[in-house]
């Protein structure tokens, strides 16, 4: 029984890391979207390799950033594969998230939509969002962050 133990752990520890690296981790959303200026709208992604509805809402989310590549918006993905080790909070602290993090942390299957400014979620993008209505809620993200960003 032991050796089948020691046989069966590496095995599946192998096959886990297969499924992770086939799973296109590198994917557009979670690189993170390069800017010629700040941006105003944090577009954060929270993903995992064994999240059913995350390989249904990161390609529609594929398709839909290139939109936006010269708006103020930054996608980026918080990845809970391995938990939530692995740099996932100090991530979060440094894309502006400190203070929703802790709210979210290990749930998966969904994208912010913040104020980078006020740190208010402004909408949250889930498997429910087809490619048009994601366009339409990240649009109306950067209106609601930009008119906040002159209410100064």
């Amino acid at each position: 029984m032991t050796r089948v133990k020691n046989f069966i752990f590496p095995a599946v520890l192998v096959l886990g890391l297969a499924v992770f690296a086939l799973t296109g981790r590198n994917s557009a959303t979670g690189a993170d979207y390069a800017l010629d200026r700040e941006p105003e709208v944090i577009a954060a992604t929270f993903a995992s390799a064994w999240c059913a509805s995350c390989k249904i809402l990161q390609p529609r989310l594929a398709e839909v950033m290139p939109d936006f590549a010269d708006q103020p918006v930054k996608f980026v993905e918080l990845d809970f594969t391995f938990g939530q080790g692995g740099g996932v909070e100090e991530k979060a602290r440094a894309e502006g998230l400190a203070d929703i993090y802790p709210r979210f942390k290990g749930a998966t299957g969904f994208t912010l939509l913040v104020d980078r400014d006020t740190g208010e979620i402004i909408d949250s993008l889930t498997v429910d969002y087809d490619k048009s209505a994601m366009r339409a809620a990240i649009a109306q993200a950067l209106a609601i962050a930009a008119r906040s960003g002159t209410a100064d």
